[in-house]
């Protein structure tokens, strides 16, 4: 029955967010200074209490893959640009209010992870990431989607659950991103 258990939670994991096929092992920056810089292509700076990128990290020119989540950080320097091979970034679980500029830099970026923080709007400059597939911006207030969104092709997957929309709001992004799969909360009448 464990073994079951086991084998459920790895497929519910593997199909969830942020779980694209990473052929790479994903190191701490510790682990990743003691080796070829070039052969790092995945960093793990989660649930550090950072609230600034340390220097060390755009030694890293390779970089793929780079996990940010639960910190402390409400902006990012201009430097991460120097990671332009980043196609997954997650945010998720900080304190920004709005998109981090430099993101818009990052035209690799196949994952934009950046739920639970306060962010109310998808600015235009979203439409530099041609190649975004998944833009998870999960509880988030997100009261405005943009009109940048709706010009990426390669989005597959938005995730703007965790907010209240009204059923015109609701059917109104639903329509607008017809060839993308949205997951938003049932519509309340009491936003109308």
């Amino acid at each position: 029955m464990k073994l079951l258990l086991v084998v459920i939670l790895c497929i519910w994991t593997n199909l969830s967010f942020g779980q694209t096929d990473k052929t790479f092992p994903i190191y701490s920056l510790e682990e990743a200074l003691k080796i070829r810089k070039d052969s790092v292509f995945g960093i793990d700076l989660s649930r550090q209490k950072l609230s600034s990128l340390p220097s060390q990290l755009y030694e890293f020119k390779e970089l793929r893959y780079l996990n940010l989540s639960k910190n402390k950080f409400n902006r990012l320097n201009d430097s991460l640009s120097m990671l332009s091979h980043l196609e997954i970034i997650d945010f998720s679980v900080n304190k920004f209010e709005a998109f981090p500029a430099v993101i818009f830099q990052l035209i690799h970026l196949k994952e934009i992870l950046i739920s639970r923080n306060q962010i109310e709007k998808i600015p235009e400059e979203i439409k530099y990431c041609e190649a975004l597939k998944i833009l998870d911006l999960n509880d988030n207030p997100v009261g405005d989607i943009g009109a940048g969104l709706l010009t990426l092709k390669n989005l597959k997957l938005l995730d703007l659950q965790g907010v209240m929309y009204g059923p015109t709001l609701h059917k109104q992004i639903m329509e607008s991103l017809p060839h993308t799969k949205v997951r938003l909360d049932p519509p309340c009448t009491c936003m109308e």
